[in-house]
This record gives structure tokens, sequence and C-alpha cells, in this order.
């Protein structure tokens, strides 16, 4: 196991964290609900990077999860970034340092919820480290162009105000299927974890998915068949990052689309 450096949290400003996300994390982009930003530090250098906050749908979420609690109740993690340069081992050891800092500093959180982005071939390695429960998986979607840029479904609406079959088609654009897995961390007690447990209906444990978990389904064209066909597969595809849809400003001419 690679020795880690020592490790210290501490707040760090929401535009240096998303800096820091843009510089070195796939998705590019910081969700808008973030209500903690932690930087990870190796001495005085910032070596990581986590945003804390709420998914799209912050109470939906949670009571999903645990009917009984609400959204102070909880923090969803939304990115969590390092380095390249730093131990493969370290960002379990950073989210640990998170969950220390959370726990001390807000007692009133309950449980730390997150998603493994098995469409990028991340079964939860990370979590799997920290000791996090899972709790099953959904399947999941987005899109591809032709030059492999990841193209998520809420892009196309916003951009386009459709995404219905023929149109995402003649944009040239693939849909692929997967997975992502849940997976969260008690910080309250036993006694209401276990009440909480109970109440949930995912089945919570360490009956950890691997790599052959990822599984893929690639829709479109072949070149001898015009009919819609799908193909499954558990090799990890090569996706680019969100290129043309990467920017705010509309990417089609309203009155250009069929």
């Amino acid at each position: 196991m690679s020795r880690l450096p020592t490790y210290h949290v501490e707040p760090v400003p929401r535009s240096l964290m998303a800096t820091f996300v843009a510089a070195h994390h796939y998705a590019v982009r910081v969700p808008p609900h973030c209500l903690l930003s932690l930087g990870c530090f190796a001495g005085g250098d910032l070596v990581g990077v986590a945003s804390w906050g709420y998914g799209v749908r912050p109470r939906h979420t949670i009571q999903r999860l645990f009917p009984s609690l609400t959204t102070s109740d909880y923090y969803e993690l939304n990115r969590l970034c390092m380095l390249d340069s730093e131990p493969r081992n370290g960002e379990s050891h950073f989210l640990r340092l998170c969950r220390e800092y959370i726990r001390q500093r807000e007692p009133g959180r309950v449980v730390l919820f997150s998603w493994a982005d098995g469409m990028r071939g991340k079964p939860g390695y990370v979590y799997q480290a920290d000791n996090w429960l899972y709790g099953g998986f959904i399947r999941t979607e987005f899109y591809v162009t032709a030059a492999n840029e990841v193209v998520h479904p809420r892009q196309v609406i916003t951009r386009c105000g459709r995404r219905d079959r023929a149109f995402t088609r003649s944009m040239g654009l693939r849909r692929v299927r997967g997975r992502q897995f849940r997976y969260c961390h008690f910080l309250c007690g036993h006694g209401l974890r276990k009440r909480l447990l109970r109440e949930s209906p995912f089945r919570w444990g360490q009956n950890y998915p691997k790599k052959d978990d990822c599984v893929w389904t690639f829709e479109g064209q072949t070149e001898t068949r015009a009919a819609e066909v799908s193909r499954e597969t558990r090799e990890p595809p090569r996706f680019e990052g969100s290129g043309q849809f990467r920017d705010a400003a509309p990417l089609f001419d309203a009155h250009a689309l069929p």
C-alpha cells in the first residue's frame, strides 16, 4: 500500500473548489446545490476538493432513502476530486477526513449519501474502502456524440426543448444506458441507524459491486440495418468530456430545429 501524505481538511471558497473541479474532474462542472466546500491539503498544497450539498431533488432524494428524514439531516457528495499525483487510496482517506469534519462540526447531520458513477466504470471502490453501505443501483442514461462526448439528457432538453428518438438521432446522438450505484454512511448513533435501516426500502450492506457489475447498452443503427439496435457490453467505453455542450450558451438555433 502506498504511503499516504499527512492530509488535513478545511473549508475552501466555492469558487476555488469549482476551479479545481473544472481542471481535474471529468464532469467539469459543480452542481448548484453546494452547501459545503472542503479542501484536502498536503502541507500547504491543495491536492483535492469535495463538494457537499444536494442533488436536483433534495427532499425527494432523502425521503426515498429514509422516509422519516428531511433535507437538514443529510449531505449528498456532489464531487470528490484529487490530483492524479496523489496515492490511489488518497481519495478514501480524504473521504474519511470529510466525514470526521462534518460529524464534529455539524452534529445534526444524520447520514451522508452518494452515487458511484457506473456509467464511467466506477463501481464505488472509494466508498468501499471507507466502509460505506451499498444500497443497490439504478439504471440511467446519457447520450454521446460521434466524437464520444457525453451529453446529459437534461442538456438536450435545455438546449433543444426536446429529446425524442427521431430528433436525437437526427442530431447524431446515441443513447447509452448503464448503472449508478448508491452508497451511504451513517453519522448517527446505533439506535437511530437501526431504525433508519428498517424503514428504508433498500437493502443496505457490504456486498459490494465490482467492475463486472458495470454494464452498458448502446442504442443506435448499424451500417446494414436502419432499425434501432442495442448492444450490451462490459468493456468500459471511451467517453470524452461534455465538449460542445459544456458552455451555457444555446447550441442550436431554435428556428433551425426540425
